[in-house]
């Protein structure tokens, strides 16, 4: 991946708004995984052309995991460029010459960003580019009215120099991300919040935002008064007025404001886990794990008749350093009553229910039939409409897998993989499999196309590069191959069908397949539903 600026520019200014553009990668793909893979992985390149003061403090700040190649008309900053990333490579030469564009390898580039002070060179440089060279993004400092617009014209993404210094100094007398201001009663039930274009939740229908122990009242823009309804869209710089919960009501600001607040704080501070009584210590100590990672503040066990009379695995709870907030409720229901149960205790504060993926769903004491532990997950999804973590020991989550099946909701699925990652500084894959050249028709074709697209508008959106693993073959035994890579498969329940045993066999559920065979941990997120 190549990223290119042009020109030995002093004004700094300019320096944000271009790094946070050059952060906007195209996700990583790497090797390994077997035979399996389509394409293998190599460093995204990056080429500055120009070491003004903008390229020396991009590459000061850009990750140890990119290729840089620098140009500049001198040799001068060579010698600075050695101190600064020693394995950085650099070529004196005139970047308006085709040849050394081509000598650049900028027929590479995924984007082209050109910062020079000289508005003609811009245009210059940015038609050469166009014309010789395939790229799918470019970027431009543009000066003057006129300027900017012929830049447009050839289809270039500009960044005016005089409105980046606006926002700069617009930026310094407020927050970029307004916080929070508590109205009502003043208890945080209702609050006002700015949307910021990067939110994940900007330039989304409210429909799909599925708000639980929340709503959005109003929506002020532009001086105008928008009343919320499905099909109303948050725009960026939109003041929203959201009510409801106040615990709940912190983390939607924040992440309205693009302050991210951690997994899984976003449906709840409380956790419920159930226990059987055959389940081995290990399942106690990922949970210790997950309350040492995530900042959830207390937990319930809801325990079975056996769990109750298993004095030995009450104690080793009680001695676990992260779990000290916990309390047991004891059931002789069916676990899938008891879960309901506890939910209805705890007031409806659950963020999290944790089951034991070998006592409720590899063994058939519980379920003897493969779909009553899909209904059974379905309804447990369904009652708490929050996430579901099948335990399976396979912690720390160094490395987390998001499935790319048509039939999920892919942007939640690597959305919340992100926000994770975020806590945990762990990697995310999206794994792709290649429909077959032989049987697949157009509409496949189009469909994974479209998944590759999500994968990198969500990798752009949050800035955060995302392996993408492209595999071919029959998705479930590819995919099934593949986890034992990782610690983490995350999915969404929206992708697992409700199926009759006739129906399953001619039409099989690819996510419900991989949920039965993966041997990590897995967690399965709440279906995203229309509000309103």
């Amino acid at each position: 991946m190549t990223y290119i600026i042009k020109g030995m520019m002093n004004d700094s200014v300019l320096y944000y708004f271009l790094y946070d553009q050059t952060m906007k990668i195209m996700p990583a793909q790497r090797t390994g995984l077997g035979t399996n893979r389509v394409f293998s992985m190599k460093k995204n390149k990056i080429t500055i052309i120009g070491l003004g003061n903008i390229g020396i403090e991009i590459i000061k700040r850009l990750s140890r995991e990119f290729e840089i190649f620098c140009i500049d008309l001198t040799p001068d900053p060579a010698e600075i460029l050695s101190t600064i990333r020693k394995d950085a490579r650099f070529l004196q030469g005139d970047a308006t010459s085709r040849l050394v564009l081509e000598e650049a390898g900028v027929g590479d580039s995924d984007v082209v960003i050109i910062t020079t002070n000289n508005e003609k060179v811009n245009i210059e440089v940015a038609t050469l580019l166009k014309e010789h060279f395939q790229i799918d993004r470019i970027i431009s400092v543009g000066i003057t009215k006129q300027g900017i617009e012929r830049l447009e014209e050839l289809g270039i993404e500009v960044e005016s120099l005089f409105m980046a210094a606006a926002i700069d100094i617009r930026n310094r007398l407020e927050q970029y991300s307004r916080a929070a201001h508590a109205i009502g009663l003043g208890k945080d039930e209702i609050l006002e919040v700015e949307v910021h274009p990067d939110s994940k939740l900007a330039n989304k229908p409210i429909g799909a935002l599925a708000p639980i122990r929340w709503k959005i009242g109003l929506i002020y823009r532009d001086n105008n008064i928008i009343i919320p309804r499905k099909d109303v869209r948050l725009k960026p710089r939109d003041r929203v007025i959201i009510l409801g919960d106040p615990a709940v009501l912190k983390t939607v600001s924040e992440i309205l404001t693009f302050n991210f607040q951690q997994f899984p704080m976003e449906y709840g501070t409380t956790a419920i886990a159930y226990l059987t009584g055959d389940e081995d210590y290990s399942f106690i100590d990922e949970i210790d794990y997950i309350f040492s990672v995530f900042p959830l503040k207390r937990i319930v066990f809801s325990c079975s008749k056996k769990a109750e009379n298993n004095p030995g695995l009450l104690d080793y709870i009680r001695e676990k350093d992260h779990i000290k907030d916990h309390d047991f409720i004891n059931s002789i229901l069916p676990p899938e009553n008891a879960i309901y149960h506890a939910i209805d205790e705890t007031r409806n504060e659950q963020g999290l229910i944790i089951l034991s993926r070998h006592t409720l769903i590899d063994s058939r004491k519980h379920f003897v039939f493969s779909i009553g532990k899909k209904d059974f997950l379905h309804g447990i999804s369904s009652y708490s409409y929050s996430p579901v973590l099948l335990c399976a020991g396979s912690f720390p989550y160094n490395r987390t897998i998001v499935p790319c099946t048509g039939s999920i909701n892919l942007q939640h699925s690597l959305e919340t993989a992100i926000e994770i990652s975020l806590s945990l500084h762990n990697d995310v894959s999206a794994v792709l499999v290649e429909p077959s050249e032989y049987i697949s028709s157009d509409a496949d074709m189009a469909l994974f196309n479209e998944i590759k697209k999500t994968v990198n508008e969500v990798s752009l959106m949050y800035k955060k590069s995302i392996d993408t693993v492209t595999l071919k073959g029959n998705p479930v035994k590819v995919i099934t191959n593949a986890f034992s890579e990782y610690n983490l498969f995350i999915n969404d329940i929206s992708g697992m069908k409700r199926q009759g045993f006739i129906t399953a066999l001619l039409n099989p559920d690819i996510l419900w397949l991989l949920i039965k065979r993966a041997t990590i941990s897995t967690l399965i997120l709440p279906a995203v539903e229309e509000s309103l």
